[in-house]
């Protein structure tokens, strides 16, 4: 016998998308068209389900043979193991080409960096160097999030 296509978690959700649908058109929009509304409530919720399903799939067990293992940089395991690790891997590979492109939008800037830098520790000022790192590092995330908007998803959450 197989699966049935909907399963209690997707009952659950169809039904929080009629209720939210109808109240987020009732009291938050009227002046909004009610297919807009359904569609909104809908992508919102569509998006937490879709958060939810991919972490049954990452927590769950696969076999050596058919792990990916992101371009041979790693070895595959001897027994069967979680997708957590390889993904893991895979989330420090995306926030090292995150890096890249911020030092890349920011490349002009560094010259001016490093002589604030310079000057703070020549003149003896070095309690200031940490709070110079900060500012820095904040200015490079705001550059990253004014120059790409790939980036700008990601940057945003963090404030």
């Amino acid at each position: 016998m197989s699966e049935p296509l909907l399963g209690t978690m997707e009952y659950i959700f169809l039904s929080l998308w009629a209720v939210f649908s109808i109240l987020y058109w009732a009291y938050y929009r009227k002046s909004e068209n009610p297919f807009g509304a359904i569609l909104k409530v809908g992508a919102l919720l569509g998006f937490v389900w879709a958060v939810m399903k991919f972490f049954d799939w990452s927590a769950a067990i696969v076999p050596p043979a058919e792990v990916v293992t992101f371009w041979g940089l790693m070895d595959p395991p001897a027994t069967d193991a979680s997708r957590v690790p390889y993904m893991a891997d895979a989330f420090f590979y995306f926030v090292m080409a995150l890096l890249a492109l911020v030092i890349w939008y920011a490349r002009r800037k560094f010259t001016t960096v490093c002589a604030l830098m310079l000057s703070a520790w020549d003149r003896g000022h070095w309690y200031m160097l940490p709070v110079i790192f900060i500012l820095v590092t904040i200015g490079l995330v705001l550059v990253a999030a004014a120059a790409s908007p790939v980036l700008s998803p990601f940057i945003y959450t963090l404030f």
